[in-house]
């Protein structure tokens, strides 16, 4: 498959040239600040099951193209289709009477498709580093969540921001993050939505080391050469166990719930809401379920 909004390469171990198994993934839409729209996610998809079938790559290395990791989801490319767009009359096709469950439906696919792609990626068996060379907030730090190690730049920012802005963690984040840095703090972060910096990131357990930002992809790849020097089932059998017993809790139960939430949200008014404020860059006015029904006084003068 031919690849654009990601980067696949893949390098000679360092310590043993002519020996190419380290892979780099970079996420590659840095206009957009490497944010995961519809077209990253299916790649995402098919370069897993590239990788998955590919036994010379032992350690698979992913950062982010540009100023920084990732911004998280693409909210420009999800805005139309949930009704929080600036185009009322969107039409994604010629679907006629079906148009609103047309949209619904490729909204469902995109959520989908996002979770197939990040389970198969956790699953890699290759070793998974996070090259943290910037912001990676929402979908960009559950990407890094499901890494087995994060390198972090001096200027990377972290944040889970998917509550605030309408949505929640919905790719692993919310099972992977307390198990990383506890349970209250990750719920501290999930429901503030507040970004740290690296420094305090690795103060709490959320990434490994912190570097400085011009010999990151230097670092990363010293360890990684350093764990592709070592016997190959060994690597391979350490990963397996344990992770073993880090997925304990991890279910198809548990993803399921994950969607079904995420599905329900996105038919809210308060994710438009979150939608319509973050790209307007002003602060959100959510009010639960009460759009059309506001029982607390006079909610008109908007």
């Amino acid at each position: 498959m031919k690849y654009e909004a990601l980067k696949w390469e893949i390098h000679d171990n360092p310590n043993r040239p002519g020996e190419p198994c380290i892979g780099i993934i970079t996420l590659n839409r840095p206009e957009a600040l490497n944010a995961v729209d519809v077209k990253m996610r299916v790649e995402l998809d098919a370069l897993c099951d590239e990788i998955r079938h590919n036994s010379q790559v032992k350690v698979v290395i992913i950062t982010g193209e540009g100023r920084g990791f990732s911004a998280g989801g693409d909210l420009k490319s999800e805005s139309d289709p949930l009704g929080a767009g600036d185009d009322p009359d969107f039409d994604m096709g010629n679907f006629g009477p079906y148009k609103e469950l047309a949209h619904l439906f490729f909204n469902d696919l995109r959520h989908q498709v996002l979770q197939r792609a990040f389970k198969k990626f956790e699953d890699l068996q290759p070793i998974t580093i996070a090259a943290i060379n910037g912001p990676a907030v929402g979908i960009g730090l559950e990407i890094c969540t499901l890494c087995d190690m994060r390198i972090a730049s001096d200027r990377a920012k972290l944040g889970e921001v998917a509550v605030p802005a309408g949505f929640l963690p919905e790719s692993g984040g919310a099972r992977n993050l307390p198990k990383l840095i506890g349970v209250g703090k990750a719920l501290e972060l999930i429901l503030t939505g507040r970004i740290i910096l690296a420094d305090e990131a690795e103060r709490i357990g959320l990434v490994e080391r912190v570097v400085p930002h011009d010999t990151l992809m230097d670092e990363v790849m010293a360890l990684a050469g350093q764990i592709s020097s070592n016997p190959y089932l060994s690597v391979r059998y350490a990963k397996e166990l344990v992770k073993m017993y880090w997925n304990a809790n991890r279910s198809d139960e548990g993803w399921a719930r994950e969607f079904s939430a995420i599905q329900e949200i996105t038919r809210t008014g308060d994710c438009q809401e979150g939608i319509r404020a973050f790209l307007g860059k002003r602060d959100p006015e959510y009010r639960g379920p009460y759009y059309d029904n506001w029982p607390y006084g006079d909610k008109n003068d908007d």
